[in-house]
C-alpha cells in the first residue's frame, strides 16, 4: 500500500512539473518589450515593461497628441510601481504630471482602467464616495491604464493635460491608441456609464 501512494505521489508530482514547465512557458511576454536577463533576475520579475518601450508609447502618444492640437504629460510605471519614463509636452505643467502619476498609479493598485473609477464616483456622487477615492490614493479620472501583452500586464500609463472632448479625444483614447501601436492589442476602452 505505501508503495502504491509512493508512486502517486511521485507520479503527481512529475504532472505539477509538467503543469509549471507549461504554464511558465505560457507566461513569458516578448523579450523585446521587458527587461531581461540580470535586470529581470534583480527584479525577480520577468514581464517588466523596459525603458525602450516605454518611451516608444510615450512618443507615439505625444505624436497622436500633437495630430490634434493638443499636449499632455505621461508617466509610465513598472509592475513594481517604479517610475519608468515621464515626460511632458513644452507647456505643460506639474499638475499635468501629477494628475499622469496619479493615473498611473491608480491603475496599478487596481490593475484597471481609471475610467471605472470614474464611472464608479458618476453612479455614487456622495461625498463618502469621493472621500473613498481620495483617502485610497486613487485619481477617479479616465487616462490610467494597464498595459497588457497578450495575458500579462507589464507596466502602467497615467496621462494629464490634453482637452477630452469625447468620444474622439481623451487622455485615455490617446493611451490606448498608443498602446496598441506599440505593444498590440489591449482591453476595450471602458464606455461612460
Amino acid at each position: 500500500m505505501n508503495m502504491i501512494r509512493n508512486r502517486i505521489g511521485v507520479g503527481m508530482l512529475g504532472v505539477a512539473a509538467a503543469l509549471l514547465v507549461v504554464s511558465t512557458a505560457s507566461a513569458q511576454v516578448d523579450g523585446r518589450l521587458v527587461i531581461t536577463g540580470e535586470a529581470a533576475a534583480l527584479n525577480g520579475e520577468m514581464n517588466m515593461i523596459n525603458l525602450a518601450t516605454a518611451e516608444a508609447i510615450a512618443h507615439a502618444c505625444h505624436r497622436l497628441a500633437a495630430e490634434r492640437g493638443e499636449t499632455m504629460a505621461i508617466v509610465i510605471l513598472d509592475n513594481l510601481g517604479n517610475l519608468t519614463y515621464a515626460s511632458r509636452a513644452d507647456g505643460e505643467t506639474i499638475r499635468s504630471m501629477m494628475f499622469a502619476q496619479r493615473k498611473a498609479r491608480t491603475a496599478m493598485v487596481t490593475r484597471a482602467s481609471t475610467h471605472l473609477r470614474q464611472n464608479a464616483l458618476e453612479r455614487d456622487p456622495s461625498p463618502s464616495r469621493a472621500q473613498f477615492e481620495y483617502n485610497m490614493g486613487f485619481l477617479p479620472n479616465a487616462g490610467g491604464l494597464p498595459i497588457w501583452v497578450g495575458d500579462q500586464i507589464i507596466g502602467f500609463i497615467g496621462i494629464g493635460g490634453s482637452t477630452p472632448r469625447p468620444p474622439e479625444w481623451s487622455d485615455e483614447i490617446c493611451a490606448h491608441g498608443a498602446l496598441e501601436e506599440v505593444v498590440g492589442p489591449q482591453p476595450p476602452i471602458v464606455p461612460d456609464p
